[in-house]
């Protein structure tokens, strides 16, 4: 482990003190924080200036005149000599101190005079992460032709040379990445710091985000004064304030990088009022240059760069280069390049599991996939190689990042060094990431996949939320405290604390809203998104989601008054997409249809668009259009789950029984194995036996349990569909009641539906006709439901009159119905 050892003087103690906690103590030996009390003073520096790769002097009056810096110093020159010592460091933080005061062998060390603990940090993490990578990931391909056009753009023929540039592109192809290395051979500097500029973000905010990396506070007393001036400046202030501070950045060779987090544009592409403001202001220094990171091109007028995914020559030889240890042949080398897809991350990822599994065992499983993520990392790894506690980890850093060890040790019920082992294995595996100020976050890429995967672990929030608030309770103590508070906030909404006092920017809202809605959390994603709107009346993604949440409750009316709301100041094609997503729930599919083709003929784009038209198409019995919407969609996003699962039902309605099961397998990859047996319950009904499809439905529902996650609708209601065609009839029954409890107030006419399937296999066959009588829709699926109610009763006895009108009706629908595929249809409705 590369470690730091900070030499300083009992006096700069409190200087130091911040400086070590914001490295972590896995990256620094701080006397506090590592000598042992049995040991004497010299055999403690003795000892851990040999586990140290780093020397850090902290230079001042007081430094320089101790008899026991004065030794370190001395032993730290040895190991310098005998080549133990990899790297010498001296920070000036006296202003008495000058560079001739020091040891004539510091004078050739790298000095820096600094009174900033966050930045002196930083720069140590520097070097150490210059260390790592020689020995991890020291790569960099593929990018010549790029560095070039940057290069060009910097430097204008006959105009001022710019200075905010925007580089572009999908995520994960290495943008940040690209601009460290750029702004080190093109302009000298040694490290980036990044600001997120996230949906709702006020200029407040991101001087909050600056002040935070870049001036010296950390106490509460601190920080609570810079949020108070802060919140009081003027917008010419706040542009003062964070020019100032950006300038502080440059000044120490930190390029600064603005990454768009969903704040930087507004919906037609254009820059926010607060993203302009910056950008504008920025522009007109002479002494600044800033990088802007996002997944699309401004339309402003603004020097920009597209990165792409890296040709597959330039895959081959990063694939070469990190794979070196492990003797992998060309041909092995080409087929992990088509599987990387021109994504860095997954060159790594992929080569992680070749050292764990062998070559072999990964291309084995190639035929499964169209090309890897980290979705099938992570499978691999939580099948073959994770513990349950590194898993529950990993759960954790993928709900509260970044986060500090403590609050691990508070939440895990784990031992501070059975934790720290975890820890390093899982950031060896490249799932976990160590931050500049010592906190811990599950790597990016990975994020959905352990969400997805790991379902059966739960996160106590309300352990979070006290953990946090306890760390916080220490006034004096130096934390990265921003971002602590806004884990904090977050922690006491998911534990109902309701702590009203809670410091949040309302960005922090809006993620939750995003997290409850794809956790198919609608309630509470509702009421975050109401508090949101109440902070942003003009947030689309907290519109938009509480649309989307209202209309997953069937409360119909009032997401049509959400619409009209959001009508107001959004684009008509947003509006028509909404409006298709309202009508597709409703099971109005034409007019759906008709309003999600609108979408995209005004520039609505994207998989989820693709994925509903094929869905619409494929409810509406228009089976070639619907392939053509998925083969489209599959074009541009092969492992979206969800339009892999209505490839598959096409195929069950086609008869293919080969595709739908091939399919399948590939599903597997990506969606969570009660879905995947779910979806297996279906085909085993359509091309199986009973027995298979049963077994299928029970596995998913019991796994969908196991996974602490209410089951899907389509789970129970397929699970009592199998019930009721085996006889099974009180299963059927009970799982109907338990249907109705969870899902109350949605689709009530499929439950219905479900209820007189029940009787109609009962024989109760009057009881199931009363019971279409209350189904408001009239659909041909409830029709064949009448038609086999009738059926009955006109195998019993019923007087004269009853049974001419019946016979009348029997007919009328026999022939309305006669190429009809009532089980078929059945399976489409529910899913």
């Amino acid at each position: 482990m590369k470690r730091a050892f900070l030499s300083h003087s009992f006096l700069d103690k409190e200087f130091v003190r911040a400086v070590a906690l914001d490295l972590g103590r896995q990256f620094c030996l701080f006397d506090e924080q590592v000598f042992d009390t049995g040991e004497s003073f010299k055999q403690s520096i003795e000892k851990h200036l040999d586990d140290s790769s780093i020397f850090v002097l902290f230079a001042s009056t007081a430094s320089l005149k101790s008899i026991w810096v004065d030794f370190e110093i001395e032993e730290a020159w040895y190991r310098r000599l005998e080549g133990r010592l990899s790297q010498t460091l001296v920070f000036i933080t006296d202003t008495s101190i000058s560079h001739d005061d020091l040891p004539p062998w510091l004078k050739r060390a790298k000095v820096s005079r600094v009174n900033v603990a966050k930045i002196v940090a930083r720069e140590i993490r520097q070097h150490l992460e210059e260390m790592l990578r020689v020995e991890q990931h020291p790569y960099f391909e593929g990018r010549t032709e790029d560095l070039g056009r940057l290069q060009k753009l910097m430097r204008p023929i006959a105009e001022p040379a710019p200075r905010v540039l925007a580089i572009y592109g999908l995520p994960s192809i290495g943008r940040k990445t690209f601009i460290k290395k750029a702004a080190q051979l093109m302009l000298s500097f040694n490290r980036a710091i990044t600001i997120q500029i996230g949906e709702s973000d006020k200029l407040q905010d991101i001087a909050i985000k600056a002040a935070n990396i870049l001036e010296p506070f950390a106490t509460k007393a601190g920080f609570d004064n810079i949020v108070s001036r802060i919140r009081s400046e003027s917008k010419d202030q706040l542009v003062n304030r964070l020019l100032s501070d950006l300038r502080v950045a440059v000044s120490n060779k930190e390029i600064p990088v603005l990454i768009d987090d969903g704040g930087v544009f507004t919906q037609e592409g254009y820059f926010t009022e607060t993203a302009k403001t910056i950008i504008d202001a920025i522009k007109g220094q002479d002494d600044l240059y800033t990088f802007l990171v996002s997944t699309r091109k401004p339309v402003d007028t603004l020097p920009s760069l597209q990165l792409k995914p890296l040709e597959i020559d330039d895959v081959k030889r990063l694939i070469g280069q990190i794979s070196a240890s492990q003797s992998l042949t060309p041909p092995q080398i080409s087929e992990l390049a088509e599987y990387v897809n021109g994504y860095p991350p997954s060159a790594y990822y992929a080569i992680e599991l070749v050292k764990a599994y062998g070559i072999n065992a990964v291309l084995a499983d190639k035929h499964r996939l169209v090309q890897f993520k980290a979705t099938i990392f992570v499978k691999y790894l939580a099948s073959r190689l994770l513990t349950e506690h590194q898993k529950s980890i990993l759960v954790m850093l993928a709900q509260y990042s970044p986060i500090p060890m403590q609050i691990l040790v508070d939440t895990q019920n784990r031992s501070p060094s059975e934790l720290a082992g975890d820890i390093m294995q899982l950031v060896d595996h490249s799932l976990v990431i160590p931050n500049e100020t010592g906190l811990y976050s599950i790597a990016g890429p990975i994020v959905d996949a352990v969400s997805s995967e790991f379902r059966a672990f739960e996160v106590d929030h309300k352990k979070v939320y006290e953990s946090l608030k306890a760390l916080l309770s220490d006034e004096s103590q130096e934390l990265p405290r921003l971002d602590l508070y806004r884990l904090f906030f977050k922690a006491s909404i998911r534990s109902n604390a309701k702590d009203g006092a809670a410091f949040h920017m309302t960005n922090d809202l809006i993620k939750l809203v995003e997290d409850y809605y794809h956790a198919g959390e609608y309630k509470p994603c509702i009421a975050v998104a109401k508090l949101a709107i109440n902070e942003d009346a003009q947030s689309f993604t907290a519109h938009d989601y509480l649309i989307r949440s209202l209309v997953q409750e069937e409360e119909w009316q009032a997401a049509e008054t959400e619409i009209r709301n959001l009508e107001k100041f959004s684009q008509s094609r947003d509006i028509y997409f909404l409006t298709g997503f309202l009508n597709r729930k409703k099971g109005n599919f034409v007019t759906a249809i008709d309003n999600f083709l609108k979408a995209e003929k005004l520039g609505r784009t994207g998989a989820a668009l693709k994925r509903e038209i094929a869905s619409c198409y494929f409810h509406n019995d228009q089976l070639p259009e619907a392939k053509r919407y998925v083969h489209e969609a599959l074009s541009r996003n092969s492992d979206n789950r969800f339009v892999l699962d209505i490839a598959i039902q096409i195929a069950v309605r086609e008869g293919d029984e080969q595709t739908a099961r091939t399919l399948l397998e590939r599903l597997s990859a990506f969606d969570t194995p009660s879905f995947v047996k779910h979806r297996l319950s279906t085909i085993e009904l359509s091309f199986g036996t009973l027995k298979n499809a049963l077994n299928a439905a029970i596995d998913s529902v019991n796994l969908a349990d196991s996974e602490n996650k209410k089951p899907k609708f389509g789970m129970l209601a397929q699970l009592i569909n199998c019930y009721t065609r085996t006889g099974q009839y009180s299963e059927a029954e009970n799982t109907l009641s338990r249907l109705s409890r969870i899902y109350s107030n949605q689709r009530p006419d499929i439950r219905a539906g479900l209820e007189c399937r029940i009787e109609i296999e009962r024989k109760h066959f009057p009881r199931a006709l009363s019971i279409l009588e209350n189904i408001g829709n009239k659909s041909q699926i409830y029709l064949a439901m009448r038609r086999d109610a009738i059926d009955g009763i006109l195998n019993g006895v019923v007087n004269d009159d009853q049974r001419i009108k019946y016979e009348q009706e029997l007919a009328a629908l026999n022939a309305q119905l006669n190429t009809y595929d009532p089980n078929g249809a059945w399976l489409t409705l529910i899913r």
